[in-house]
């Protein structure tokens, strides 16, 4: 896809996000790594969604961890059985 066959456009919400997740076509993710160069509000548009992605990434990890910590017998300090006080 070339400036001319697409016009002068921007990126739409669900463009951006296919983007930034790297699910574009070629010919396509190529035309928008072109208007990119020359598209301030694309590339704003763009670098927010790119950290929105890194955010729900890391949070994911973060849970996995948890969850994998919380498993009996991997010696995270979780709870052994024994019941009660002191």
């Amino acid at each position: 896809m070339t400036m001319e066959e697409t016009g002068n456009r921007h990126m739409d919400a669900e463009e951006i996000e296919a983007y930034s997740l790297g699910d574009l076509a070629e010919p396509e993710a190529a035309w928008f790594d072109e208007h990119l160069l020359i598209c301030d509000l694309c590339r704003t548009n763009v670098e927010a969604c790119d950290a929105y992605v890194a955010a729900i990434s890391d949070a994911a990890r973060h849970i996995r961890r948890i969850a994998r910590l919380a498993k009996p017998g991997s010696g995270s300090g979780a709870r052994t059985g024994v019941a009660g006080g002191s």
